[in-house]
């Protein structure tokens, strides 16, 4: 059966914090970083505007994900040195069974420690794992114990567990880690047949199968450019994936650019997903897009559905 659904949220830890804790929240994110003037109109009554918003576009995802009746959601991240490091990094890394887990929690905020954890799905995850190797990927698969390297008190990258915790309800995960910040990356025409080819396998499975991402869109948290937002560029990327354009993309990344790192190149996990929902004949809505300074990130909720 194709994959039936999909969808797509920004990361940002603001996303995941009560309202109460953003200006501290912002705070670790921006550090000394110069703000642009716009920051400036973010005001109590503008973040509790964004606030309400957030909770509308988590409602809305939550929705198609019940709405879709799936068996498994496929999860796309980008790690951020917590499960990997320098002396390890795989391009494309598939955890096929055992759990994962992750401590999202930020200690600069002194925020008490927690793990969240899920199952990795294992049988459809052994079948994608399969047929992409056979379409030409290289792909890493872990099995069993999961032993994060990079950082092996956080675990898994934040935004994989705090999205799954908020948006799955309980459904098997097949975490899906490509790699988007340690040079060299896969081009982006590579990236984009990864999610053709997904596609191409997933239609093996008898199940029900979901995407969901989670990074991006443009924005560089706890780096130089941390609260500087582009939404000339969120809002392009937004417009190929309703437009079911997401092979536009794959051209960004020819030329390497300053504004292309840090959250923006995490880009690249949307047009993957877009690229495999498009072949499967789902069709792209964008709930909301919000730029937040105080997110450090470009704020978007994205579905597919037929």
């Amino acid at each position: 059966m194709p994959i039936v659904a999909g969808a797509g949220v920004s990361y940002s830890p603001l996303l995941y914090r009560e309202r109460c804790h953003w200006a501290a929240v912002a705070d670790h994110l921006r550090k000394d970083a110069i703000q642009p003037k716009s920051a400036e109109k973010e005001d109590a009554a503008s973040l509790d505007d964004f606030a309400r918003r957030v909770e509308l576009g988590f409602t809305a995802i939550q929705a198609a994900i019940e709405r879709q009746n799936l068996d498994a959601l496929i999860l796309l991240t980008a790690d951020r040195e917590s499960q990997f490091d320098s002396s390890n990094t795989p391009q494309i890394h598939l955890q096929s069974t055992g759990e994962v887990w992750g401590n999202p929690s930020i200690a600069a905020l002194s925020e008490a420690p927690r793990r969240l954890g899920f199952e990795a799905e294992g049988p459809v995850a052994a079948m994608l794992l399969e047929e992409l190797v056979r379409d030409g990927f290289d792909v890493a698969e872990a099995k069993g114990e999961f032993r994060p390297v990079g950082n092996p008190a956080q675990g898994v990258t934040p935004a994989a567990i705090e999205a799954v915790a908020k948006l799955a309800g309980g459904l098997p995960i097949i975490p899906i880690s490509v790699n988007c910040h340690v040079t060299p990356v896969m081009n982006g025409q590579r990236m984009h047949r990864l999610g053709q080819s997904l596609a191409r396998a997933a239609a093996f499975s008898a199940k029900r199968l979901g995407i969901l991402v989670s990074g991006g869109m443009s924005g560089d948290p706890e780096g130089r450019m941390s609260g500087w937002v582009d939404e000339v560029f969120d809002s392009w990327v937004l417009g190929r994936l309703e437009r079911g354009r997401s092979v536009d993309l794959a051209r960004v990344w020819d030329v390497p650019s300053r504004n292309l790192l840090g959250g923006s190149s995490e880009v690249r996990l949307w047009m993957i997903a877009a690229a495999a929902l498009e072949d499967a004949g789902c069709r792209a809505r964008v709930h909301d897009y919000m730029p937040v300074h105080h997110a450090a990130a470009g704020l978007a909720f994205v579905t597919w559905e037929n």
